[in-house]
């Protein structure tokens, strides 16, 4: 990363730089901007940037009529549509016709111009591909032999491994990245990212790990954002409010922290296992009950809170015996967790929570809140809000949280047809 010598005295302060960052995201936080979409899309919603980069489709399709068949249309459109799935109708046959016409093309020209070496324009068709990838299944196989193509020489390490990135998210197999001391800073911040990302992996000693990120602070706190391009300034912003998440959870035990590490358990099952059947030892994880899901929220706890207790047994109410599944003594907080099955079950899920709750909190002098964690392995999301709604305004509800079950578990109807020890599976 390029800038001045002499630093402004303000912008050495972290909190300087993360404004001065954040504004240079802004520039480019307009309708329809393809920078602007590749930046929320590495940002997410949960930095402090109010995103305005969604344009009123039927206008902006219009105004780009003559143009819909290009790398860069496609690649918003494609943003858009992760973003916004009910879109996808509207511009399916959009993307459909234009992702075809690419996939007869050489990826690398004799003339050396090509999309591949620009890294929103990549990720942008690639989300798009994914999109539509039952009605145009050869793009997503044009776009992973162009990542192993002869000609292929980006001419920067860190439109390498964005390339790498997008080619992980196709194939499941995350890049190795090593040499972290010889990148330059843009390479280094974006192999950050990706390992944030979990589309690669790296045999860097923590020690390295820790110097690299060390010389990447040094490197965000020195740079002025406005010498850079947009696309760096987001991917350096990601690295910077990553940091700050980090020193904040080091600093600040909380209730709202706690509901924050459940609410990535859906991001955290993105590697969770369930091989296809044509492998030769195909390894499942299976979560057909409640135990499993504690389980798993063991792991993510225990990872965080040093005083989280399995199983916590509580005074016995009348002649009835309480135990919350998780108990955080510090905060005075436990964590109901319940297994919902079918849509049907949501009613019972509610009467027992409104009962264990009463339990839980009356005449506990340790326990003053409740979080409930919910798992839906029917993914009725349609009944997820009412549930909550019931359940949050109940006295010492902290949060409830409710997840489906991710994509990458077959259906209760589809497990049930494979007894637990068979290792052949749907």
């Amino acid at each position: 990363m390029t800038g001045p010598v002499d630093v402004p005295a303000e912008r050495t302060y972290f909190g300087g730089q993360l404004l001065a960052f954040a504004d240079r995201v802004e520039s480019e936080n307009v309708p329809g901007s393809l920078d602007g979409l590749f930046a929320r899309h590495v940002l997410g919603e949960g930095t402090s940037i109010r995103w305005h980069v969604e344009p009123q489709l039927d206008e902006w399709l219009k105004t780009n009529a003559g143009r819909l068949e290009s790398h860069s249309a496609l690649a918003v459109l494609g943003y858009l549509v992760g973003q916004r799935p009910a879109w996808l109708p509207v511009v399916s046959d959009v993307l459909v016709n234009g992702l075809e016409r690419l996939v007869g093309r050489d990826p690398y020209p004799a003339d050396r111009i090509t999309p591949m070496y620009s890294a929103g324009i990549v990720l942008g068709l690639y989300l798009a591909a994914r999109a539509v990838r039952d009605r145009v299944p050869g793009f997503l196989d044009w776009l992973r032999k162009s990542f192993d193509h002869r000609l292929r020489e980006p001419n920067e390490l860190w439109i390498d491994l964005m390339q790498r990135h997008v080619l992980a998210e196709l194939t499941g197999e995350p890049a190795k990245v090593s040499d972290l001391a010889a990148m330059t800073d843009n390479a280094l911040v974006a192999a950050f990212y990706l390992l944030a990302s979990g589309t690669s992996v790296t045999r860097e000693t923590p020690e390295d790990l820790h110097v690299a990120k060390r010389r990447a602070m040094l490197a965000f706190l020195r740079a002025d954002p406005a010498h850079l391009e947009v696309r760096h300034a987001a991917l350096w912003l990601h690295f910077a409010e990553a940091v700050a998440a980090t020193s904040a959870d080091q600093l600040v035990v909380s209730v709202p922290q706690v509901s924050q590490v459940l609410s990535r358990f859906p991001p955290a099952m993105k590697r969770w296992v369930w091989d296809p059947s044509h492998h030769k030892d195909p390894k499942r994880w299976r979560v057909d009950a409640e135990r499993e899901v504690q389980a798993i929220l063991w792991v993510m706890l225990r990872a965080v809170f040093d005083d989280v207790v399995d199983e916590e047994n509580l005074p016995k109410l009348g002649h009835s015996a309480y135990r919350a599944d998780f108990a955080l003594p510090r905060l005075g907080l436990l964590v109901e967790v319940k297994y919902v099955r079918t849509k049907h079950h949501f009613k019972d899920v509610e009467q027992e929570v409104i009962i264990d709750s009463i339990g839980y909190l009356k005449d506990s002098e340790r326990y003053r809140e409740v979080i409930v964690f919910i798992y839906d392995d029917s993914c009725s999301t349609e009944h997820h809000d009412e549930t909550r709604r019931a359940l949050i305004d109940l006295p010492g509800i902290t949060d409830v949280i409710i997840v489906s079950r991710p994509g990458a578990i077959p259906s209760a109807a589809e497990r049930a047809a494979v007894p637990p020890s068979d290792p052949s599976a749907p």
